[in-house]
């Protein structure tokens, strides 16, 4: 498998969520903690400034990131595309890295490096046994568009398994940048079964 693992980072404030709950999509998570329709919208109609923790009686906290490297998506959303149903597919999802260079560009980036953070190891031939038909993948970053010149983007970026050009890709692109994200459709109730290693987590 050319992917033999997969890596999810969270805050080590949601660790005690995930032990319950699985991974969770924005979307899930904001339906899990009964949100009104005013944060409901602060948390999904335009990209998220800074990171927010949840909280409800009976549950453990939850926290749902920033999307501070979406700085210029508003014009680098593609023609088939537009800015709502891009946000609507990004918050639907569970995201993993598929590298270890990946992962840790985020570790080491600037707003997350001094805070202590969790990251599942996950079996990517269990995850795909156990989630198949709702696994996605992109060969971007989707959520990162720091530069003016980065590729366009909307919610057609990723592409089911059997759809996705692994090869052309890799010719095109190299192998390091054929395949950055493997996506969950809504949630992974099940992930802790489905990871071999588990950094930082506490408890």
């Amino acid at each position: 498998m050319r992917h033999p693992r997969v890596f999810h980072m969270m805050s080590v404030t949601a660790w005690p969520s995930v032990q319950r709950h699985g991974l969770l999509s924005t979307l899930r998570l904001i339906d899990l903690f009964g949100l009104d329709t005013a944060e409901r919208d602060r948390l999904l109609s335009s990209p998220r400034k800074q990171s927010t923790v949840l909280s409800a009686p009976g549950l453990p906290p939850a926290v749902i990131r920033d999307q501070k490297p979406m700085k210029f998506i508003a014009d680098k959303i593609g023609p088939d595309s537009s800015l709502g149903e891009y946000l609507n597919a990004i918050n639907s999802r569970v995201f993993f890295w598929a590298s270890p260079q990946r992962l840790n560009r985020l570790r080491h980036a600037k707003d997350y490096r001094t805070e202590e953070q969790v990251v599942l190891h996950v079996d990517t031939r269990a995850l795909v046994e156990r989630h198949g038909p709702r696994i996605e993948l992109c060969r971007l970053s989707s959520g990162a568009v720091t530069q003016q010149n980065h590729p366009c983007r909307g919610h057609r970026s990723w592409l089911p398994i059997a759809d996705y050009p692994y090869d052309e890709y890799r010719r095109r692109h190299g192998r390091d940048n054929a395949l950055v994200e493997v996506t969950v459709i809504d949630v992974v109730p099940d992930i802790l079964d489905l990871t071999d290693t588990i950094e930082g987590a506490i408890g």
